[in-house]
């Protein structure tokens, strides 16, 4: 098969790949793109909603954030203070942190492509910004308020975006060509795409293979390489600008579940390891991000 992101034609390696989240035992074709690494799912899978039952994390309703998780999220995207700053000291969150070092301002019009419940977008209108959109087509119903989601797909969207949100949901996608054109169209002059996105350029894929957490079969379809999310960007029309390892224990720990043949919904981490295990995990999970050799990976892209 050709390769998603890279466009290569030549013969790749085959791999087998268990469905471990939920412990189903299913197993799955995938290829590793012999050009440029990326991997990909072979086959379409049959009633694959079946994959995404309501337990689901993405679908999980949105939480009532406390006041000071709102101050310490708006200090990390941009709106600054001192018990902001105190409270990111004391638990730094790498999402919102992610997003804020790359200064979105808060009248932004912001959009989340495959934003589930939206329960992203709730925690950033909860720091103050006014212009959020969220579009997922597995939703159970739209809602609107201070967050509009709609329940369809990003081809049916219309209007103009100042910041576009793919926050590992491109991974997801059959084509993440189409959709990162799609979103291309909906970019406003000098908007921004953000890919938060799973990367088999990473020390987790090298060292935990068929049993890497962040593989997901069947649910990730394509996870690009380095090489090949700069690729997908190129053909799209856009340009990789700047990348931020934001990888964390999870790569680890998660990996290490799936090595004792544990499913990851069967227990929490620290039903699993110690603490000082898990210290160990964040640890080198954050080396690996300072080296680029993170397990997923912030792109922002911008129009070429």
């Amino acid at each position: 098969m050709i390769c998603k992101a890279c466009l290569s034609d030549r013969e790749h390696r085959r791999h087998v790949f268990t469905e471990m989240m939920f412990g189903t035992g299913e197993r799955f074709e995938y290829q590793e793109c012999i050009d440029c690494g990326t991997i990909q799912r072979l086959a379409d899978v049959a009633d694959e909603g079946r994959f995404y039952p309501d337990g689901y994390y993405s679908f999980a309703k949105p939480s009532r954030n406390s006041r000071v998780i709102a101050i310490r999220d708006a200090h990390a995207l941009g709106i600054k203070s001192i018990l902001g700053a105190v409270a990111s000291f004391v638990r730094y969150d790498p999402i919102v942190g992610v997003i804020g070092d790359f200064k979105i301002d808060p009248s932004s019009r912001v959009l989340d492509v495959g934003c589930g419940s939206g329960k992203l977008l709730h925690r950033m209108s909860a720091a103050g910004f006014k212009n959020l959109t969220g579009v997922d087509p597995y939703i159970s119903k739209p809602t609107s308020g201070a967050v509009t989601i709609h329940k369809s797909d990003l081809q049916s969207m219309s209007g103009e975006f100042d910041f576009i949100m793919f926050n590992h949901s491109l991974e997801h996608v059959p084509d993440p060509g189409q959709s990162l054109g799609d979103a291309r169209k909906l970019l406003a002059p000098g908007g921004r795409i953000l890919v938060r996105i799973p990367t088999s350029s990473s020390q987790a894929w090298t060292e935990y293979g068929p049993n890497w957490v962040q593989l997901d079969a069947p649910r990730h379809i394509v996870i690009p390489s380095r090489k090949g999310m700069s690729a997908l960007a190129e053909r799209c029309g856009l340009s990789v600008r700047q990348s931020i390892d934001d990888s964390t224990a999870f790569q680890f720990w998660g990996s290490e579940m799936y090595r004792k043949s544990k499913p990851l919904t069967s227990s929490g981490p620290s039903d699993v390891f110690s603490r000082h295990e898990l210290r160990g995990f964040a640890k080198r999970a954050a080396k690996l991000n300072i080296e680029q050799q993170g397990d997923q990976a912030a792109f922002l892209l911008t129009a070429a």
